[in-house]
């Protein structure tokens, strides 16, 4: 193993840890604000900082010189897996805890297999079959209800977490999909501007539709909670996906693929330090099982 490589899987397992704690640390503003107005301050202070690092490396023609329909499709990757892939998450999030809404991301690749095959026809061997079902099985032990079980979440509370949890696997699931359709002549940098930026711009619509906007007004005039959302879109947005890109170009990609899977793994450790969940025998072995799934799928 080259060092290259310890050096590209190290950076995909700190990616994943920065994802646990920056979803952490949203929470409360999740409560206070709401699932879309973070989403959109997040999706606005990361694609600023994409484009002013384009900007600052010269990098702004590969994006005028790329084709339309490559930016098209990764502005729909945006829109379906930033604008309303993220906002779900979020919601699920504020129902579930981070632990248990990232634990549902896991099924992401399960939903790209699920659009590669109806789109693509990339049909799945019987070991990506049986990475989908470790990753089911994973998650439904986790997130099942426990009966007798003290569960601190109530029944109706449960159900729209998972609801919003499994939408938010779907749309990073298509987001992924339409995102490859797309990269084929878009840098990774720009592509991340286009895709956050195309994101912040549906948000955007979205709120004048509904008159949310003012949330986003309340939150910008809340200094403490923008000391939690500032830092935490720098580090989940921009420096994550910086670590996720390095780790992938490093490590085999099927190796950067468990590891930028284990958000849950660290997201448990946070919660239970938090006191927000509790180790138990059906928590590790879910997890496991999950992140195990997501490796035999992506092999």
């Amino acid at each position: 193993m080259t060092s290259a490589s310890l050096l590209g899987e190290g950076s995909c397992l700190l990616a994943a840890s920065v994802w646990a704690v920056t979803v952490a640390t949203f929470q409360r503003p999740i409560e206070a604000f709401g699932a879309r107005t973070i989403n959109l301050a997040k999706c606005v202070i990361a694609s600023t900082l994409f484009l002013v690092t384009i900007l600052a490396l010269g990098r702004g023609g590969a994006l005028t010189a790329a084709p339309f329909r490559d930016v098209t499709f990764v502005g729909l990757s945006g829109l379906v897996g930033l604008t309303a892939g993220d906002s779900a998450l979020f919601a699920a999030v504020n129902r579930l805890g981070p632990y248990r809404a990232l634990l549902l991301q896991t099924l992401a690749p399960v939903f790209t297999a699920v659009f590669a095959l109806a789109w693509q026809r990339e049909i799945p061997s019987g070991t990506h079959l049986a990475g989908m079902a470790l990753t089911l099985l994973g998650v439904a032990l986790v997130v099942a209800p426990r009966a007798g079980a003290g569960e601190r979440i109530a029944p109706s509370r449960r159900r729209a977490g998972v609801v919003f949890g499994v939408l938010a696997a779907v749309g990073q699931g298509g987001g992924i999909v339409l995102a490859k359709a797309g990269m084929g002549t878009l840098p990774s940098l720009n592509a991340s501007f286009v895709r956050l930026g195309t994101a912040a711009v549906g948000l955007v619509l979205l709120g004048l539709l509904d008159g949310s906007l003012r949330r986003a007004r309340d939150l910008s005039r809340t200094p403490q909670s923008l000391g939690r959302v500032v830092p935490a879109a720098f580090m989940g947005s921009y420096v994550g996906i910086f670590l996720m890109m390095f780790g992938v170009g490093q490590a085999p990609a099927a190796v950067a693929a468990v590891l930028l899977s284990t958000t849950p793994v660290f997201s448990l450790f946070l919660d239970v330090a938090r006191g927000r969940e509790r180790f138990t025998v059906r928590a590790v072995v879910g997890t496991l099982l999950a992140v195990a799934g997501v490796g035999v799928l992506t092999a």
